[in-house]
């Protein structure tokens, strides 16, 4: 596992920063291993980050099964892991799947990004799907309520995948939700309390004739989540004013999938 900046910045090979300290890039059998691992000793990473699939026999390097100092919770005693004492090459790596975690920084999965996730160079979202952000204005913003200054808007591009949903969060900035393409989107407003309670839908898509919209404005402090009301990805932007910060972001309960054999349709989206 690295981060993702540094695997685009790699020049033929990777050369992970534990390589340069520690004389060895640190691996793992399995995903299981893996997420062990990250759970135990990266939770204070806060950039995005990839797991590579290394061929060992195309990496030129020893890779040697020693037992971990210290060990990550749950290995069994005498536990040994694999470190490998030399640069990755490119070649050697057979696959690249991108961290997903949750909005409290723990390690949840490593997931492969195909279509329009890859085509637009979008990231896992800790709240669900994947973004990337596109934009801000570069002008300064200097909230009343005591929050850190920032841009005055910034925009992201946000997909949701099939099964995919944007789990129940509030911001404390307005949200303008636009709908770019795929299927149509269920935006779901859930008041301003102190947790969700479901009072309003949206409906986001190109439909304009069975009622879809193609923007919805969320006030600041309104729980919100979405999912796709159709099997399709949807893909949207979004943009926030004052800009986001991670540090405005409240989560709230997951939301589960779409169950599409027997959605009503709904028809309240403007």
């Amino acid at each position: 596992m690295t981060t993702l900046r540094e695997w685009r910045d790699r020049d033929g090979a990777l050369v992970p920063g534990t390589l340069r300290t520690e004389g060895f890039a640190h691996a793992a059998p399995d995903d299981t291993a893996m997420l062990a691992v990250a759970n135990a000793f990266h939770r204070d990473v806060s950039e995005p980050q990839v797991v590579l699939a290394v061929d060992t026999a195309l990496v030129g390097a020893r890779v040697r099964w020693e037992v971990p100092d210290p060990a990550p919770p749950g290995s069994a005693p005498g536990a040994t892991l694999p470190r490998i004492h030399g640069p990755i090459p490119e070649r050697a790596v057979v696959g690249v799947r991108y961290v997903r975690r949750d909005p409290w920084g723990g390690y949840l999965a490593f997931e492969a990004r195909t279509g329009t996730a890859e085509r637009f160079d979008l990231v896992p979202s800790p709240e669900g799907g994947w973004y990337r952000r596109t934009w801000q204005t570069g002008v300064p913003a200097h909230p009343t309520d005591g929050r850190a200054g920032r841009d005055t808007a910034t925009a992201i591009l946000f997909l949701l995948g099939p099964g995919e949903t944007s789990r129940w969060h509030r911001l404390r900035s307005d949200e303008l939700w636009v709908f770019n393409r795929g299927g149509p989107l269920s935006l779901v407003l859930g008041g301003s309390g102190e947790s969700p309670e479901a009072s309003a839908e949206i409906l986001l898509g190109s439909g304009a004739e069975e009622g879809h919209g193609l923007q919805a404005a969320v006030p600041a402090g309104t729980w919100q989540c979405a999912r796709p009301v159709e099997p399709r990805e949807a893909l949207v932007t979004c943009v926030v004013s004052p800009g986001f910060d991670f540090a405005d972001f409240e989560a709230g309960p997951t939301v589960p999938p779409m169950d599409h054999s027997s959605r009503a349709r709904a028809d309240n989206a403007t």
